[in-house]
């Protein structure tokens, strides 16, 4: 009789078990996020929730967005999906997004999250998400030990990277890790933009409805720079994953690589250690200036009613552990400022700070969804492909078409 009462007390708990498996989906697929991942598994686990994986391949998340539209239309949302930015806000207008109000207010977020998260997760005065890390999109990682051979000091001005990259050339290493994809180039662009125009032009740049901010001299400098930087290898680029361009300068074969912090979780989970096998700096001009994105997980509403299991997955996302846990693997920064820095490494501690001094330009990310709609993201991206890869186009006539697009997407959006 115990026996069969055990039985049955096993088959009841694998039962509830079974009823708190959240399906979540999300583009987090290379070796440091699925790392980063597997830290939010474990400490939902021991909070009784199951994550249900449904990854996406592909850089940037476009697929994702796709597959995750696919699902919402055919009335089949996932529990939980990274969504994030301006998406976020057009989604909650719809009605899709799960408020959780009460779960900010029980944990407290508003006390313990960077004012700028606070704000990001926030519209329309209910809170529409839970924050899980803040990128750092402005990051210039380099090889440490060719630097250490070479004897080069750390990159931080302009000057400083086309010496560097003369030396690599002379040493048979690549100077720059680089793809032609077109999010990689808008990534490498939107930071050319905030150190050529300074993080006041960027502002204007990064709303929709200042479209004569793109006519500024300094938005065909930054053109000019992309350029600059794209032709520093003297050989004709190719379109790879940024993961590749990451294991090019975890190997040695190119020295320089600017990139989201994202690339700091990829070396890491290939046992590289930052100050020993590579360096990061602020991209030039762009020290103390922190171009961000912020990843977000939305719990959407559905009909499976699993309202209460969600708000416990926002409250252990956000928790102090699953916040270290998660950000040490995946390169961003937790969106607490209430944590022991020195737990971060040396790339994540100057990013976590820069968010914590009060006086420091924060900008939101153009290519990642914080400042511009799918659409536009996607046209602008477009736009500077073509521009890379056809010398023909000058940069003023490049800069035409970034003014058409951001004018056009002006008119098609209501003023907030």
């Amino acid at each position: 009789m115990r026996g069969f009462a055990l039985s049955l007390w096993l088959a009841c708990t694998a039962i509830g078990a079974q009823a708190q498996t959240l399906d979540v989906l999300h583009w987090w697929t290379s070796a440091g996020e699925r790392r980063a991942v597997d830290q939010l598994v474990q400490q939902l686990d021991r909070r009784g929730i199951a994550w249900r994986d449904a990854a996406i391949p592909g850089g940037g998340g476009g697929g994702a967005m796709k597959v995750l539209n696919s699902r919402v239309l055919a009335r089949d949302p996932p529990d939980a999906a990274q969504v994030i930015g301006r998406t976020l806000a057009d989604w909650s207008d719809l009605g899709l997004v799960l408020p959780l109000d009460e779960v900010a207010q029980r944990n407290r977020w508003s006390q313990s999250l960077f004012p700028l998260v606070q704000r990001v997760i926030t519209h329309r005065g209910r809170i529409v998400a839970a924050p899980l890390g803040v990128h750092r999109i402005n990051t210039l990682f380099f090889n440490q030990r060719v630097w250490a051979q070479l004897k080069l000091g750390a990159p931080k001005t302009w000057g400083d990277v086309e010496q560097a990259a003369a030396a690599l050339r002379r040493a048979g290493v690549a100077p720059f890790a680089w793809s032609d994809e077109p999010w990689q180039i808008a990534t490498v662009f939107e930071t050319l933009l905030l150190s050529e125009g300074g993080p006041a032009l960027y502002g204007e740049l990064a709303a929709t409805q200042r479209w004569q901010a793109w006519q500024d001299p300094r938005v065909a400098k930054a053109l000019e720079r992309l350029r600059w930087l794209r032709r520093l290898n003297g050989e004709t680029a190719i379109e790879q994953r940024w993961t590749a361009s990451a294991r090019q300068l975890f190997t040695g074969d190119a020295g320089m690589l600017i990139m989201g912090d994202w690339a700091d979780g990829e070396l890491v989970a290939w046992g590289a250690q930052a100050g020993r096998d590579y360096g990061c700096t602020p991209v030039p001009d762009t020290a103390g200036m922190h171009l961000y994105s912020i990843d977000t997980l939305a719990m959407l509403v559905g009909t499976r009613k699993r309202e209460a299991e969600q708000e416990r997955m926002a409250e252990v996302v956000v928790s102090p552990a699953a916040q270290l846990a998660y950000n040490q693997a995946k390169g961003s920064v937790p969106v607490r400022d209430d944590i022991d820095p020195t737990q971060l490494d040396d790339c994540a501690r100057d990013s976590w700070q820069t968010l914590k001094r009060a006086d420091s330009p924060l900008l939101p990310s153009i290519a990642h969804r914080m400042a511009a709609d799918e659409a536009t993201k996607d046209a602008l991206a477009d736009a500077l492909h073509r521009f890379v890869k056809d010398p023909a186009v000058t940069p003023a006539r490049a800069q035409e078409r970034l003014v058409a697009l951001i004018r056009s997407a002006a008119r098609a959006t209501p003023p907030p």
